[in-house]
């Protein structure tokens, strides 16, 4: 194998013995070597991975690559550079946007807090035409429209009467009256500058309905009433969108084996908002009314009371790069809860509304180690995005049961995307557009928020997403490579790797006798003639010496590469470093035969190789 320089460069590897060599790839390493032994202490993990390109599982869902989008505080909506975000969006290639995200009512609050979505608020709400200024209803559908992205539109239909909820489909979508209630609500969009109506296919019914102050109950009578709700609501939806995609929130499961919704264990307690089983098999039971599609959210957390007993040990890493085991074994569980209760058939599929990263240091803010406990500005984050996205993809195929999916904190979300970090002045411009009601000691899921937004946790502290001095995190740098690094046909593959298994260490909230997780998680996805290997290593530490079989294709020599990492996983890009960890590529790489090829694969990295089909 030899390489041959890229566009940031490569080290030239060859001969019939080489030292296993670390090569930067901006800031990730990622270390390739020859056929032959490689020189060092101990031998690394093998894994073997063999891919059929001719083997297609079936398409993906491009709407994996989704992000919920605040519609009062996304940072978007005060951008100097309106062309730099532009870029942004565009290069993320972000396929599906839920809006208004997270709340969309909440008892007890005022109409006008963050956690009250009434649509009547939001629109004329830019008559100054700002591109991004997301608080407006017509300028998220314009920017949705600009950049090819999928609105998924929500309705509080907890806090608002049916007529409400109809004039609101008739003022996207309408041409006329078409509730036929006397009020056009169309002509109001026409006098906002939008004539003809918006193409809109997704709609979902509130948010996290399992909760009281947003929906129901949490028990059988709760579940009852909502689905009475939806058999209510739904076909006043579909008479007005006759193609209409209905989204209803269903459950919030994030650790399964803790009990789905029972009480916690003495010094076990479970994780934060998890929908009890009893709302969830009674919502089974009694929901008549055919959907499209259930919502499931789901968080990781590593700590609670700002207590984290594995911080600064040889094993915290795993407690961050075992998240992904959680996820699927909540994919699972969630799975078949629809197969033994659902009425359905066939089964709606699953549309996760929201996930990321840890939000430990988001439900703790006020604790001095939760920026240590939240990894969401880190390494550590962009290896989960990684391994979910990849995950994703693989459970998005017909036969299985994901439809899309999105990006979605309780820092608000999508601009994390972007950036994460915003100057003091931001906030006071935030400040004044929406005041705060609570007390200083009420905490509720922002402190004091957004006058005296914390510095610690998961919010913002330095700059604007599109201010000069912003830096990029590595989710922004992982979700571009893989939605634009990825073929439409996911491709079947077999791996071996007798080593590949972790277990998981003691003191940490997800650990459990059984608990382990995969070193090397992976997905092949074809596009025509080229063929794409996304490729994660999750070890902390240990390069992995890594092998491919391509089988059926005839290969050209040179493979394109592209890598997200970095030597350590709590590297952060910051002010002073704000490119310790990139998006490296793409890389030209020449191997003497690519479909039998060799390669060590560093810690803490995600590659993406792109071979090509060569003339028969």
């Amino acid at each position: 194998m030899t390489q041959s320089k890229g566009s940031r460069g490569y080290g030239l590897v060859q001969g019939t013995v080489a030292l296993l060599q670390a090569v930067r790839l901006g800031t990730a390493l990622l270390a390739f070597c020859g056929l032959a032994a490689c020189v060092c202490a101990a031998d690394p993990p093998r894994v073997d991975i063999e891919i059929f390109p001719e083997r297609s599982l079936g398409p993906i869902s491009p709407y994996v690559f989704g992000a919920g989008i605040d519609h009062k505080t996304n940072p978007m909506r005060f951008c100097q550079y309106p062309e730099q975000v532009a870029k942004d969006i565009a290069d993320s290639k972000l396929r599906m946007a839920r809006y208004p995200g997270g709340f969309v009512f909440s008892r007890g609050d005022h109409r006008g807090s963050w956690a009250n979505f009434y649509w009547q608020d939001h629109i004329g709400k830019n008559p100054d035409g700002k591109p991004f200024d997301t608080g407006d209803l017509d300028t998220f559908l314009k920017m949705c429209e600009r950049f090819g992205i999928e609105p998924l539109m929500q309705i509080n239909f907890v806090g608002e009467p049916d007529d409400s909820i109809r004039g609101f489909i008739e003022y996207l979508v309408g041409n006329g009256d078409i509730d036929g209630d006397g009020i056009d609500w169309s002509t109001k969009r026409v006098a906002n500058g939008r004539k003809e109506p918006y193409r809109i296919r997704y709609w979902q019914l509130g948010n996290e309905v399992h909760d009281y102050p947003q929906g129901f109950h949490s028990n059988a009578q709760g579940a009852r009433e909502y689905a009475e709700a939806i058999e209510r609501l739904v076909p006043q939806i579909r008479k007005l969108v006759p193609d209409a995609k209905i989204v209803v929130p269903f459950v919030n499961i994030e650790r399964p084996l803790s009990g789905m919704g029972t009480p916690a264990q003495e010094g076990k307690p479970d994780i934060n908002f998890a929908t009890s089983g009893e709302f969830a098999r009674a919502f089974l039971e009694h929901l008549r009314t055919p959907v499209d599609y259930f919502d499931w959210h789901t968080y990781p957390a590593n700590g609670w009371d700002g207590s984290y007993p594995f911080l600064g040990t040889d094993d915290e890493w795993k407690h961050y790069y075992g998240w992904g085991t959680k996820f699927r074994e909540c994919y699972e569980v969630v799975v078949e809860l629809m197969k033994q209760g659902a009425k359905q058939d066939p089964l709606p599929r699953i549309i996760v509304g929201e996930w990321a990263g840890d939000i430990t240091g988001m439900i703790f803010p006020t604790k001095e180690t939760s920026h240590r406990g939240s990894m969401a500005r880190t390494m550590a984050s962009g290896l989960f995005m990684a391994d979910i996205l990849l995950f994703l993809m693989e459970k998005s195929v017909p036969s299985e049961h994901i439809h899309a999916a999105m990006w979605h904190n309780f820092g608000n979300g999508s601009q994390e995307m972007f950036s994460m970090q915003v100057r003091p002045e931001y906030r006071t411009a935030l400040a004044s557009h929406i005041p705060w009601q609570g007390s200083p000691d009420d905490w509720g899921y922002w402190p004091t928020w957004p006058v005296a937004y914390p510095p610690l946790g998961m919010g913002y502290k330095v700059a604007g997403p599109d201010d000069p001095h912003s830096v990029r995190m590595p989710i922004y740098h992982v979700f571009r490579l893989l939605s634009e690094q990825r073929g439409d046909e996911l491709v079947a593959t077999r791996r071996e790797a007798p080593g590949n298994r972790i277990e998981a260490p003691p003191n940490g909230l997800y650990w459990d006798p059984e608990f382990n997780f995969d070193r090397v998680t992976h997905v092949a996805t074809r596009k025509g003639d080229f063929l794409y290997l996304a490729v994660l290593n999750k070890d902390a530490n240990l390069t992995v010496d890594l092998g491919l079989d391509i089988q059926g294709w005839k290969l050209k020599s040179a493979v394109e590469t592209h890598a997200v990492g970095s030597e350590s996983y709590l590297a952060e890009n910051s002010m002073a470093d704000p490119n310790r960890v990139t998006l490296s590529g793409p890389n030209a790489m020449t191997f003497r035969n690519p479909a039998k090829a060799r390669l060590p694969l560093s810690p803490n990295t995600l590659l993406v190789l792109r071979f090509q089909r060569a003339a028969q």
